[in-house]
């Protein structure tokens, strides 16, 4: 019996058939004709029958060959259209929930667009958001339960987690119009004294800027903190508030409420957004086709 494995002998056998001879078999296979005639002889070793006769130029099948040879098709053709060659994605017309880690600001910044490109191009698609510590998301990735991470992750360290840099970002102050400090300049003791309002949504952006108020000795007067950014802007319309936040969500609430933005009086460092995904899914079509996706709405 031929071995389950060696299916480059059954790939022989079906070139013999359709090509004559043993040379032009091994033409099209792009071997070498002895290796050709190496795999015939174990063939016929294999199955107990000669399976080719020569018939002039040509080399005739033998019953046991034909019967062998209808199979040997259907399956090989099977094996290439469907194993070898990989799953195919076609968006226009799945109807997959992609599943996006993204934190508060990043569903602020990055879902509308994002959203309204997924509608356009895979109209059947979802898309669900979620937002997961960095072990629970790790974990998450590698069972595919997450298609990617959006946003700024730092602690995903994990070295099977690939990342790829979309754009750097800012902060930036935001207050109300008519606010006593606004104007084109903003001192560092006005920013210092005024009243601040400050968001705690759990993100390592947070951390980032606390960290940088602790490396330079500035100390904000913090009268005001919120685990949410949706108070944000009635909170900063309705009083003499000042708050330091991403400038997309800052430009993005200036307009649509009485607010303004204005640069501190700090040189507060840039940082990268990007996207996370597992190594495991690397090369699948749809993993692969959603990245591009993002990288499309998003990267510089």
């Amino acid at each position: 019996m031929v071995p389950r494995t060696d299916l480059n002998l059954l790939r022989v056998l079906l070139a013999i058939y359709e090509t004559g001879n043993v040379t032009a078999a091994a033409k099209q296979l792009g071997i070498s004709q002895p290796a050709a005639s190496a795999a015939l002889a174990r063939l016929r070793l294999s199955l107990g029958d000669p399976l080719f006769i020569r018939s002039g130029a040509r080399m005739e099948a033998t019953p046991r060959a034909l019967g062998v040879i209808g199979r040997t098709r259907e399956v090989l053709e099977i094996i290439d259209r469907d194993i070898l060659r990989g799953p195919q994605f076609d968006p226009s017309r799945t109807e997959h929930e992609f599943v996006l880690c993204l934190s508060e600001v990043g569903e602020i910044v990055f879902l509308p667009a994002l959203f309204e490109r997924l509608r356009r191009v895979a109209p059947k698609a979802r898309l669900r958001t979620i937002s997961l510590d960095p072990d629970a998301l790790t974990e998450n990735l590698h069972d595919g339960k997450v298609d990617a991470v959006l946003g700024y992750f730092p602690d995903l360290t994990d070295p099977h987690i690939y990342q790829q840099r979309l754009f750097s970002h800012d902060l930036t102050c935001m207050l109300r119009e008519g606010h006593p400090l606004a104007g084109e300049r903003l001192s560092l003791e006005d920013f210092c004294a005024a009243d601040h309002l400050q968001v705690r949504d759990g993100s390592r952006r947070q951390e980032m800027f606390d960290a940088y108020l602790a490396g330079t000795g500035v100390r904000l007067n913090v009268v005001l903190k919120t685990a949410h950014y949706m108070s944000v802007p009635s909170l900063i319309e309705q009083s003499d508030l000042i708050v330091v936040l991403p400038r997309t969500v800052a430009d993005l609430y200036a307009h649509s409420v009485n607010v303004q933005t204005i640069e501190p009086p700090i040189d507060i460092a840039r940082y990268d957004l990007k996207q996370y995904w597992h190594a495991r899914f690397q090369q699948d079509p749809r993993n692969v086709w959603f990245r591009r996706l993002i990288t499309d709405v998003f990267a510089e």
